[in-house]
């Protein structure tokens, strides 16, 4: 049936063995519906490869090829050729019919790479009734619109739950502690001991108490080794600080 729609069909035959893939006019015994693959899915409520083809073989009961090269990829449902001559459905789904070629996979071709045979044809004229294929488009449609309505609110609801929590690294922070005026009003240095000298506002000397110095005190502890037969020694690798005033 498929390789008798072209004028030369041992060209064809050529082509599939050499490509897997033949370019067949339209319109004389069958057209071809294209469908999105996100239509298709929506409307068998599946994106499985084997589900889809049982699904499309249930509701369209024809033959039904599917193109993987096109972005996201698109399904053609053929129907008879005079379907293509008269389609009514153009503002649901378009029908490539005459002056159109369309790439028909060799037979055999039932999955990917490339285009391939979601349903194959069973016996000659094993086409899509052109009804069975528009509720198809319909329904998927429909899904699609359903969804598209949802999300948005979905999302919506997501963000203001989320932005009336905390952020977890928050709970972490403390308020700083209150910034408070020196207690002093200038600092000088002195010239014969070379320290600092520090007066409040009345000239009055103040004593701002004696620095610390630290000791620092390592304790070892086990680094490394892991476990097997030659485990690595111990080795310091962390310390302790211990502060002490003069």
């Amino acid at each position: 049936m498929v390789a008798r729609t072209h004028p030369e069909p041992e060209r064809v035959r050529t082509e599939w063995a050499a490509q897997g893939v033949a370019l067949l006019p339209l319109g004389e015994r069958f057209a071809a519906v294209r469908m999105t693959s996100d239509v298709v899915h929506a409307g068998v409520q599946s994106e499985d490869q084997d589900r889809v083809a049982c699904a499309l073989s249930e509701l369209l009961g024809g033959a039904i090829i599917y193109d993987r090269r096109v972005a996201g990829g698109t399904y053609y449902a053929l129907v008879d050729g005079q379907a293509g001559l008269a389609w009514a459905y153009d503002g649901i789904v378009s029908c490539l019919g005459r002056d159109t070629y369309l790439g028909v996979p060799r037979i055999d071709r039932l999955r990917p790479p490339g285009t391939y045979w979601v349903v194959p044809p069973r016996y000659a004229g094993d086409l899509c009734p052109p009804n069975s294929v528009v509720g198809l488009v319909e329904a998927g449609r429909s899904r699609l619109i359903v969804e598209s309505e949802l999300c948005p609110n979905d999302m919506g609801e997501l963000k203001t739950t989320v932005a009336a929590q905390r952020p977890w690294a928050m709970r972490l922070v403390t308020d700083r502690l209150p910034v408070r005026p020196p207690s002093y009003a200038t600092v000088v240095l002195d010239g014969s001991t070379q320290t600092a000298r520090y007066t409040d506002t009345m000239g009055q000397v103040i004593e701002m108490g004696k620095h610390g110095t630290s000791r620092t005190t390592g304790t070892a502890s086990v680094s490394g080794g892991g476990d097997g037969q030659n485990p690595q020694p111990q080795t310091q690798d962390d310390h302790t600080t211990d502060y002490e005033s003069d």
